[in-house]
């Protein structure tokens, strides 16, 4: 009988690394692949296949005795993340652009390369368990709560989960580099990159307005009894919920509460006029069957958010309305709301 083999995202981060560590101390072959995301990156970008990150990445599989690969998604990542993103912005959305390059790239085309070359699953560096129960795979959140990222694994079905590994869910942080140290990687002290991978220096803006200039006339904001308080730069600067940044001097806080298209107004208000007490979701997914109308879960709404209980009801057109215990702040359209039974992520959709 032959070994399974498992393909390898790295990154050329210490998460990755540990994974191919950890999948090759199972007996398994560990195909190292690093992903070349963005045509042209320079070193510091992350996860896109900089050169230092393509050099590190091949360096751990060298003290591991693993093979490495390069592979060009460049095409792929364009279409489906950074046209997206852009795309998203300009409608005054919030898109999360890693729950998207999961969804299309790692466990899309990624995983169709993997069936290609006959491998039997697809290994990652995220802080996640995919576990196999007597109803079928199931995803839980991490041994490690605060680096737990199922929240941008949602979208993951049984097809997916079933070739989905995660050798890291049993682990923390600290435990993950002391273990990179022990088998002296050279990634073991590498710091974490924190910004978008395709924006360098965190400014989205300045990408949208290069690729859509139009999202950035600027217009009146005003407050919800409709007076004018200041002038902003263009709504797709502003997401809900934001408070820096609105160059309105009111002598109170102020949030952005909404946007108006139409008039090409920024709405600004007190904190409680940016929560919300229910939620329509859209592009929902199951990891499992879907849970029956009326159901109680756990919803979080933002990556580290707080978990809010809610009821769950199907709508038309595949939509699914989640209505709060207690109101949300913030809860920007375009993002990610994951629904959880207890540490058992049930699925998700887009906040609409």
């Amino acid at each position: 009988m032959s070994r399974e083999r498992v393909v390898v995202a790295m990154s050329g981060g210490v998460d990755s690394s540990v994974a191919a560590a950890l999948v090759a101390e199972t007996g398994a072959e560990a195909v190292g692949v690093t992903l070349k995301l963005l045509s042209s990156a320079p070193t510091g970008y992350g996860c896109c296949g900089s050169p230092e990150d393509l050099s590190d990445a091949k360096r751990v599989c060298e003290t591991l005795g693993i093979s490495h690969y390069v592979v060009d998604m460049a095409e792929v990542f364009e279409r489906d993340v950074v046209d997206l993103f852009v795309r998203e912005y300009a409608a005054l959305r919030t898109p999360n652009p890693c729950v998207e390059c999961n969804r299309s790239v790692k466990f899309g085309a990624l995983l169709r390369l993997a069936e290609a070359w006959k491998a039997d699953a697809v290994a990652t560096g995220h802080y996640a368990k995919a576990e196999r129960g007597p109803g079928g795979w199931v995803l839980r959140r991490s041994a490690d709560e605060g680096k737990d990222q199922t929240y941008f694994l949602h979208s993951l079905t049984q097809a997916e989960l079933a070739r989905a590994r995660f050798p890291l869910g049993a682990l923390t942080k600290p435990e993950v580099r002391a273990r990179a140290r022990a088998l002296g990687l050279a990634t073991a002290e590498k710091p974490e990159s924190q910004e978008i991978c395709f924006v360098p220096g965190g400014d989205y803006r300045a990408l949208v307005r290069e690729r859509a200039p139009e999202a950035f006339a600027p217009g009146p904001v005003k407050t919800s009894d409709g007076k004018t308080v200041g002038r902003h730069a263009g709504l797709a600067s502003y997401t809900l919920g934001q408070r820096k940044g609105l160059g309105v001097a009111a002598g109170r806080p102020l949030y952005v509460t909404g946007h108006d298209a139409g008039g090409n107004a920024l709405l600004v208000g007190d904190a409680s006029e940016a929560g919300r007490a229910s939620l329509t979701l859209e592009r929902v997914s199951w990891t499992n069957a879907a849970p029956r109308p009326g159901a109680s879960c756990l919803l979080r709404a933002r990556h580290r958010g707080r978990l809010v209980s809610a009821t769950l009801t199907p709508l038309d057109g595949g939509r699914w309305l989640a209505e709060l215990s207690e109101p949300v702040h913030a809860p920007a359209p375009g993002q990610a709301a994951v629904l959880y039974d207890g540490d058992v992520v049930l699925g998700g959709g887009t906040i609409s």
